[in-house]
């Protein structure tokens, strides 16, 4: 079995401002502290790889923040979706294997200038290129290799908010930083 998994990686975010804007929507999430100039979130409906699900958190967070959201995707290690969210609009997306009938946005082939430019200006956009169109055996890997082009951080490959509220995050938190619970049991 295959990793399940969707997740949010916000750039430039404030982990309370991030709690607040999820909660503010009324969802249930955990949100990580600051890695590498980006925080990360697990929104517990979007995590059922539901696309509206997906679509709404990953709007909501880019609009209400306005900071770039990348939203992520993975069913089953055989599937790797993507969503870039600027402004709290849909800019990029990227679907290798989802089927076109579930997604409720336009199905795109992923863009990797317009990736690069939103959360890495710096970055190799041929090395991402290639990334996206190359032959990889399963989708975490797919997703591994444009974290380490990007320098996404490690908490956005492989969890998603089943995971992380099982406690299978390995945080490495330093002195004052915590997980933030945002709605549901605490």
């Amino acid at each position: 079995m295959g990793n399940f998994y969707v997740n949010f990686s916000i750039k430039g975010a404030e982990p309370r401002r991030v709690a607040d804007v999820l909660a503010r929507a009324g969802r249930v999430a955990i949100v990580t502290p600051v890695q590498v100039g980006y925080v990360v979130a697990y929104d517990e409906e979007a995590d059922t790889q539901a696309v509206p699900e997906i679509v709404e958190v990953g709007g909501v967070l880019s609009r209400d923040l306005g900071l770039p959201v990348f939203a992520v995707l993975n069913h089953d290690d055989d599937i790797l979706a993507y969503w870039l969210f600027e402004r709290g609009e849909l800019t990029d997306a990227y679907n290798a294997g989802l089927s076109p009938g579930a997604l409720t946005t336009p199905c795109q082939d992923g863009d990797a200038a317009t990736l690069c430019a939103a959360l890495r200006p710096d970055a190799d956009v041929s090395a991402v290129e290639a990334i996206l169109r190359g032959p990889v055996l399963l989708a975490v890997d797919r997703h591994l290799q444009l974290a380490k082009a990007l320098r996404l951080p490690s908490w956005s490959v492989g969890l998603g908010y089943d995971y992380a509220a099982a406690g299978e995050i390995d945080v490495d938190l330093k002195e004052g930083e915590a997980l933030i619970r945002v709605g549901g049991p605490m």
